[in-house]
Order: C-alpha cells, then structure tokens, then sequence
C-alpha cells in the first residue's frame, strides 16, 4: 500500500514538473540540475494521425511495455489532465512520459507514427 502510495507520490510530481515545462517556464536550478542528472526522464510528445496508439485505451497500448516510459499526463485541448487506464488516445494528444532515456526516443517514434 505504501509503494503505490509513493508511485502517486512521484507520479504527481513528474505532473508538476511537466505543467511548468508545458506552460514554457524554466524549472527551479535545484530541479533543472536533479533532472539532468537523473538516468529518468520526461518526455513530451505529440500523438500523430498515423500512429498505432490512436483510438487505443492507455491499458491497450501497452506503452510501458513497448518503451519503457510510463505516462503520468496528457495533454489534450489546452487541458492537462492525469489520464486513466479507460483514457482513449487520440491524435494531437500531447503525452507526458517518465523512464529511462533510451525509451524515450522509442516512445517519440510510437507516437509519431508512421504512414501506410
């Protein structure tokens, strides 16, 4: 109970600091630095038109799995929201990411998509 306490705890956090990257403010240097140095990272990318994630549930597309990036938010219409299992992927959605650099790119390429 208390790891999935902590799991929200952190996934709030990634939110945060995602809405002030989104809003186009420079993070506080003390989070700046610890992100840099960090082997985590956020991500933001932008859903396309092509990719296999539209119309996918976010327990259906199997992102984690796929990349090794967690989504703690989306962005859809202007409107940040933390999005749940049932959430439908949609093109245009601008997804918030955690994990690992190398997944990073492997997410970008996912959600960009490409055409038949």
């Amino acid at each position: 109970l208390r790891i999935a306490f902590l799991g929200e705890e952190i996934a709030d956090a990634a939110a945060d600091i995602a809405r002030t990257m989104l809003k186009g403010l420079e993070p506080h240097p003390v989070i700046k630095m610890a992100i840099e140095e960090s082997d985590e990272r956020v991500a933001i990318v932008e859903v396309g038109p092509d990719s296999p994630l539209v119309g996918k549930a976010l327990s259906e597309a199997k992102i984690p799995e796929e990349t090794g990036m967690w989504i703690v938010a989306m962005r859809r219409g202007g409107r940040l929201f933390r999005p749940k299992r049932t959430t439908k992927i949609m093109p245009g959605d601008v997804l918030i990411a955690i994990g690992y650099a190398e997944g990073e790119k492997d997410l970008a390429e996912l959600a960009r998509g490409s055409p038949d």
